[in-house]
């Protein structure tokens, strides 16, 4: 009976820790590329990023042109990460968190930073379904103020899809990921680390990981 129930929490310890690396993914630039992020709906080999070396960590260096979605990257690939978290994400926006971390540096470029700067998502699906993040209140936004400072602003922004009333729809075959910048400086850049999608395990998941685990380590060690 002990056998069975060690056999049990491994199949349930594999399968469960397969899904939650199947539903996330991370971009955080430390292999000296932008990992695919291309200019607005277009192919990610078009435009390459500058990465950055800010602080020992490598960042994507983004420029405000104007353009408002700034950067994306996108696949039809049902084996590539952000294509399973998508697809996880479309009957799990509650429990899906987007984060990023910012860096800002308002000295680089003085005075082309302009009045306002605002930072947010967007996400674009195969069916032509369009959403963005820019609610009435954004996860970074610096005024006139600020910008014109000369100081650094840097954090992480963080929140759930439900949170932003996003709502991936169901059944697509194509996911795109993308980063809004709005504004009205001419120089305004904002070095991205750190990107990441991904689904939070449900309570019921997390106890039946903590009930399995040990379970599993005393096993092996009567067994040694």
């Amino acid at each position: 009976m002990g056998r069975m129930y060690v056999l049990a929490a491994s199949v349930a310890l594999f399968f469960g820790a397969d899904q939650l690396r199947a539903q996330s993914v991370t971009y955080n630039f430390e292999g000296g590329t932008d990992q695919g992020f291309g200019l607005k709906f277009s192919n990610d080999a078009s435009k390459d990023f500058p990465i950055v070396n800010i602080g020992g960590s490598n960042r994507m260096e983004v420029l405000r042109t104007g353009a408002f979605q700034e950067a994306d990257t996108s696949t039809g690939n049902p084996s590539d990460p952000l294509y399973q978290t998508m697809l996880a994400a479309s009957t799990n926006e509650a429990n899906t968190v987007v984060s990023y971390d910012y860096y800002i540096d308002t000295s680089l470029s003085p005075g082309n930073y302009g009045n306002f700067l605002q930072i947010g998502t967007y996400y674009n699906e195969g069916s032509g379904a369009y959403a963005q993040d820019f609610g009435a209140v954004k996860e970074v936004e610096l005024n006139g103020t600020q910008l014109a400072s000369g100081s650094v602003f840097s954090g992480t922004a963080s929140f759930t899809l439900a949170s932003k009333s996003i709502d991936i729809p169901t059944g697509e075959t194509f996911y795109r990921f993308g980063i809004i910048m709005n504004g009205d400086g001419a120089q305004a850049k904002v070095y991205f680390d750190n990107i990441k999608i991904q689904i939070v395990p449900e309570p019921a998941s997390v106890v039946l990981f903590a009930l399995c685990a040990p379970a599993l380590w005393m096993s092996r060690r009567r067994g040694g």
